[in-house]
């Protein structure tokens, strides 16, 4: 009873984390019209960004991981549902491929590229994607040991 309260606490503590970034990243750009200073950091930063990791070479590579991602989870959901597994862990495969697809749409969009927080857009919802994917191995290894 503990290991499934645990559990549950886990999930919803990553759950908030991953809904506060993708709320923050809206904050910040919504911040960016409003304060100089706010505007100024991200300007800034922005530029630096397309210098470095999110430069278009980077950006292609990135878009690519995002696509090979949301074909995995795809197929991973697929074979899934042909193997009746729990339904939770059918929604998380779901939701992953979602967010690959989301990363690949906020790289590709005109409306995010216009936006000043671009940079911050991609980077968060990266890193939502990294946790949805620490949600799934960490599912696959309590059902993994649920069968030992």
């Amino acid at each position: 009873m503990k290991r499934k309260l645990w559990c549950k606490m886990v999930y919803a503590l990553t759950c908030f984390i991953q809904a506060s970034l993708i709320g923050a990243v809206f904050i910040i750009n919504d911040l960016t019209g409003k304060k100089a200073g706010v505007m100024h950091h991200v300007y800034y930063k922005r530029n630096q960004y397309e210098q470095g990791i999110y430069s278009l070479e980077n950006l292609g590579w990135q878009k690519l991981l995002a696509v090979i991602l949301g074909i995995l989870f795809l197929l991973f959901l697929i074979y899934a549902v042909k193997e009746k597994k729990n339904r939770f862990y059918k929604i998380q495969l779901f939701i992953a491929s979602v967010i690959s697809f989301l990363v690949y749409f906020v790289i590709c969009s005109n409306f995010f590229i216009s936006m000043l927080a671009y940079p911050y857009f991609i980077m968060v919802l990266e890193w939502v994607l990294l946790i949805q994917i620490i949600i799934i191995i960490g599912i696959h290894f309590c059902i993994y040991l649920q069968g030992i």
